[in-house]
């Protein structure tokens, strides 16, 4: 073996062996649970408290919506309706929705930091004065799945 070779040899036995050295005591700490785990749930629990709640918020047109005159009609669904329409359809906030075919009802689901913010959005909307609107917060399908593994663990451990 040359001397570059076993120089070579010597300089990457020394990087294993130091690697080893520090990677095993860390191994409980990493492995199954422990700090690397909490790190990680910490992290999960941050960024869910970062994340906007869901509001399905449905809506539909009350008495003071309803048809007058072709006249009435025309000013209600040009300078109200389709401008709410359009602005449901834009606002970044709206993740889903639609309008029950054939009526003037629907629903959408927002996301918001807090009910306020719904309330807030629901009231610059041209047609909220003419709707009936009903807001009901939703819990993410992960977030209830999560509570769901805690009861789980909960009735296991009674046992």
């Amino acid at each position: 073996m040359t001397l570059f070779r076993k120089s070579m040899a010597v300089v990457l036995t020394g990087v294993l062996v130091t690697a080893v050295a520090v990677a095993l005591p860390l191994r409980p700490v990493f492995g199954e649970g422990g700090a690397r785990r909490d790190v990680v749930l910490h992290e999960r629990e941050r960024n869910a408290a970062n994340m906007d709640m869901l509001y399905l918020v449905e809506f539909e047109a009350t008495q003071a919506g309803a048809q007058k005159s072709r006249e009435q009609t025309i000013e209600l669904l040009d300078k109200l309706v389709i401008p709410t329409l359009e602005s449901l359809g834009k606002d970044g906030k709206v993740r889903a929705g639609g309008i029950v075919v054939g009526t003037l009802a629907g629903a959408i689901v927002v996301g918001a930091k807090s009910k306020d913010e719904v309330t807030e959005l629901v009231r610059a909307l041209p047609a909220w004065g003419i709707m009936q609107w009903k807001v009901t917060p939703l819990e993410t399908f992960a977030h209830r799945a999560d509570l769901e593994k805690k009861v789980v663990q909960g009735l296991r451990a009674q046992k």
